[in-house]
């Protein structure tokens, strides 16, 4: 089987956490989205398919991962934002060729006898798989992500199903303190080079813990599944983690965390809550930074997105922050708060709950953050992590600072 993954219009409801990555890379659960299709099927080729403007960047860090050309046979293209599970590939591959895949009415993919059907990359691709006209098919159980906080709502359960993939469930490649406590630890999984310290309580019987290669664990953190911490990530002492979290790799997290997604290469490393909340890559968040997941009265939470108030229907919603973006010691965010990419936000009353990219704080309020002093930094921090700023990614910021600041997003 021949499959491309394309983005659609989920990456303008998906704010700033699609701006700066294709939907495909996003994390939910252990893996990122991209990677619950290519380990259920590895014998299939994944071809990828983002939006232009990041068509470099995808070419330069996962070459030979282009779309198929004319002479491709028949061909499974999938939307981005699809939740691959194994009743939706089942499903599929009954199918015959020829139909158009539908999600609630929604165009969410197509199987068709050769590639050459469907024109275009990325959004493009959407709008010709709508005029070929093939008959519809909709798979009652297929799930896609449109908003930002259903990334973590899905995290729980997608990390036990993560954790079936991986075939590594109740090995234990690392070292566990003798004095560190496991309940249920055939639900745990320690990666090997990774070393879980004294005193530390893993607590598995709600959910798998998954934690990967060179993950260190220091003393008298309390960990509560589901829960995946990735490669070469550091949980400080102390740490509390509360079931339906990921932490993605090479991350640094302390104080208090619950259900709630890191991407990759962040730090919250000191006290203060995280909560119900998407955090993107390269984000630091300051010692005593607070965020709320509930309203006082209780209520369903609305979060502002691309200018529109979303009606989430969910009662525990903390804050989406976008790439690059850094809160002060002591920082604040009310529920439902959106923070863009590069932005610096600092304490006093609590921010917008949205912010748009590339926000700096004052005494005075928020002022545009210089471009050129963003792009130093951003090669500082990820210099530190032993990455380099390539030019296809210092193009991408340039373009998106140019298209969103001063626009919400």
């Amino acid at each position: 089987m021949q499959v491309v993954l394309y983005e659609d219009a989920s990456v303008r409801t998906l704010g700033p956490l699609a701006l700066l990555r294709p939907v495909f890379e996003l994390r939910c659960g252990a893996l990122l989205l991209r990677e619950k299709l290519e380990m259920r099927r590895p014998e299939w080729r994944v071809a990828l398919s983002p939006r232009p403007e990041l068509a470099r960047v995808v070419s330069d860090e996962q070459p030979g991962r282009e779309a198929f050309g004319p002479q491709g046979g028949p061909t499974l293209f999938l939307s981005a934002a699809v939740l691959v599970d194994d009743g939706l590939l089942d499903w599929v591959e009954t199918l015959g060729e020829g139909r158009t895949l539908l999600s609630r009415g929604r165009v969410v993919g197509a199987y068709v006898q050769s590639c050459a059907e469907v024109e275009g990359g990325g959004p493009d691709i959407a709008a010709s798989i709508e005029r070929l006209r093939h008959e519809p098919a909709e798979c009652p159980t297929i799930r896609v992500i449109r908003y930002p906080w259903e990334l973590v709502e899905e995290t729980a359960g997608e990390i036990g199903r993560d954790a079936a993939l991986l075939k590594e469930r109740g090995r234990i490649a690392g070292s566990v303190s003798g004095d560190a406590s496991v309940v249920e630890p055939g639900r745990l999984t320690v990666g090997p080079g990774s070393e879980v310290g004294p005193g530390v309580v893993i607590d598995a019987s709600a959910g798998d813990v998954i934690l990967g290669r060179e993950v260190t664990v220091l003393p008298n953190s309390v960990l509560i599944g589901p829960l995946s911490v990735g490669d070469g990530s550091l949980v400080r002492a102390g740490t509390r983690i509360y079931g339906g979290t990921s932490v993605g790799p090479v991350c640094k997290v302390g104080g208090e965390i619950s259900a709630s997604v890191i991407q990759s290469h962040s730090n919250k490393q000191h006290d203060g809550f995280l909560g119900h909340s998407f955090v993107g890559s390269w984000v630091n968040l300051g010692a005593g930074t607070d965020t709320s997941d509930l309203r006082n009265d209780y209520g369903p939470v609305k979060v502002e997105l691309d200018g529109e108030t979303i009606e989430t229907g969910s009662l525990s919603v903390g804050a989406i922050i976008g790439d690059h973006s850094k809160t002060a010691i002591g920082t604040k965010l009310n529920t439902g708060t959106v923070v863009g990419v590069f932005c610096s936000v600092f304490p006093g009353i609590f921010p917008p709950r949205c912010l748009a990219s590339f926000s700096w704080g004052t005494a005075d309020g928020f002022v545009r953050y210089e471009l050129e002093h963003a792009i130093e930094t951003a090669r500082t921090v990820m210099s530190r992590r032993g990455v380099d700023l390539s030019e296809a990614r210092e193009s991408l910021i340039r373009s998106v600072h140019g298209r969103t600041v001063g626009t919400g997003a």
